[in-house]
Order: C-alpha cells, then sequence, then structure tokens
C-alpha cells in the first residue's frame, strides 16, 4: 500500500527545510538558507503524480508563503525576446523581509551515480542522458545567469534593482557497493546525502537471499530515511524484471540504494553532451 499524499507531502516539507542540499555554495548563486523557511500548520497536499521537479517546486512554493521572511513575487518567470522565443524561466524571485533583498531562486532535484571508468569518473542520473557536470555547467553558464544577461527583459517593475541570486538543489549522490573510496567532486556539499547503488544482478550476493528491500516511492527519492523512518513502504522482490533504476532501503539500514538494470549505463547514454 503506498503511503497517503498527506503523508508524503508532509515529509516533502520537512526535507526542503532540513535535508542537506546536495550544492554548496557556487560562485554564480549561494545556497538558499532552507532552514529559515517554516511548515505550514494546516495540511498542503500536493500533486504526487506530476514530475519531481515540479512537485518540489510546489512544496518550495508552499513553504514561501506560509514562511514570514519571505515574499514570493513572481514564479515560474518566462525570459522570451520580443520575437517569442524563450531564452529561459525563472523559478522564483523572493523579496527577503528581514533585509529587503530581492533574491533570484532556482530550486532543482537531482540524482547521480559515480561510475569509475579506466579514463575518468562518470556521474550519469538514474536517466543516464542526464549527468552531473553537464547539469552544473548549466546552472552556472546559463539558468544562474539570466537575471544578469536579460536584465532588460525583466517584468519592468525588477530591472532598475539589484537581485542576488541563490540555489537550492535537493538529492542524492550515489557511490557503487564496491567503490575503492568516497566520492569528491567540486561543488558537491560534503554534508549532502549519500547513497550507494549496485547492478540488479548483483542484489543476491551483496544483501543476501533474505533481505527485505523496501522500494521508495519517486516522490520521496529526495528525502532522507531517518524522515521517512515510520512510512510504511512496499516490499520489493529482486527476481522483478528491472527496465530503469529504482530506488530501496534495507529493513534497518540508514543508506538509500539504487539498484540500475544490466547494461547500466550505456555509453552512449552517459557520454551524452
Amino acid at each position: 500500500m503506498a503511503p497517503s499524499t498527506s503523508i508524503v507531502s508532509k515529509a516533502l516539507f520537512q526535507n526542503l527545510i532540513e535535508g542537506p542540499p546536495l550544492l554548496g555554495d557556487l560562485p554564480e548563486g549561494s545556497a538558499f538558507p532552507c532552514h529559515s523557511l517554516v511548515k505550514p500548520e494546516d495540511e498542503h497536499p500536493l500533486n504526487l503524480p506530476q514530475k519531481l521537479g515540479h512537485l518540489y517546486e510546489d512544496a518550495l512554493a508552499v513553504l514561501l508563503a506560509t514562511t514570514p521572511q519571505y515574499d514570493t513575487l513572481a514564479q515560474s518567470i518566462q525570459i522570451r525576446q520580443k520575437s517569442g522565443l524563450t531564452l529561459g524561466e525563472l523559478d522564483f524571485l523572493v523579496r527577503d523581509l528581514i533585509s529587503n533583498q530581492l533574491i533570484h531562486l532556482e530550486l532543482a532535484v537531482k540524482f547521480y551515480l559515480a561510475v569509475e571508468t579506466e579514463n575518468r569518473l562518470l556521474l550519469p542520473g538514474p536517466d543516464a542522458r542526464d549527468n552531473y557536470f553537464r547539469k552544473l555547467e548549466k546552472m552556472r553558464s546559463h539558468q544562474l545567469q539570466l537575471t544578469k544577461t536579460h536584465r532588460d527583459l525583466l517584468p519592468e517593475k525588477f530591472r532598475g534593482e539589484e537581485i542576488v541570486v541563490q540555489q537550492l538543489v535537493h538529492g542524492c549522490v550515489f557511490n557503487h557497493v564496491n567503490a575503492s573510496e568516497p566520492l569528491e567532486v567540486e561543488f558537491l556539499n560534503p554534508d549532502g546525502r549519500r547513497g550507494k547503488w549496485l547492478h540488479a544482478e548483483e542484489c543476491a550476493e551483496y544483501f543476501g537471499n533474505d533481505a527485505r528491500l523496501e522500494v521508495i516511492p519517486k516522490p520521496l527519492w529526495p528525502v532522507p530515511l531517518e524522515i521517512m523512518s515510520g512510512i510504511k513502504l512496499k516490499k520489493w522482490e529482486p527476481d522483478e524484471g528491472l527496465d530503469r533504476c529504482v530506488m530501496v532501503r534495507a529493513e534497518g539500514g540508514s543508506t538509500p540504494y539504487f539498484i540500475a538494470p544490466t547494461g547500466y549505463p550505456s555509453v552512449h547514454d552517459s557520454d551524452r553532451g
């Protein structure tokens, strides 16, 4: 039985406030102080069957609205040229009512699996067409630059004001279970979430035949296991066919695992871009 919408929504709110961000400060945008957010007193059930990024934008919008320190001035602002060409989108424009700063806030939810090769380290996502290095470059060179490079395309009332750029990236990085040493990559938060990954055919040897593994539904992927400790999850059967990465928790354990299908990642997908 899947956990209720209310239970999952509460976990998402708690995670956005208490969970460690995946990224630390970037030169182009410091990490948003998520501990300044305040949980809503009333229930705010979220629309769970949507893309994970959109779900977390909805959750963050609720928290910003219930936190007295912040006033959300705009959300999902399309930056368009006069020709109609869309150059990008701002996730949030927020006023910090204590400092009076205007903040351009970008939110992302990402997961990456460390794959060691003879030549280099790869960091693809569960969908191997995504990868950490490409996402980081896009954030730094484009998304976090929009209010500087296209100030003349912002809503007119914001064009003359100084804008502070901040980012909040939640997620987790997974080392292979046989990795020789912990992953160290530039700009990852050293206190961010870490997990482990393995291929489906490695499960029996690694976990043993009697291990109870539970499937973590996608809306809860970014949530630390300690926040999920009281949430009942469906058992994962190791002999199930697997055509995509599945996140699981092992009974009594504190580490999230991604179980990947045979052949993950394909060279073609992980080297794209």
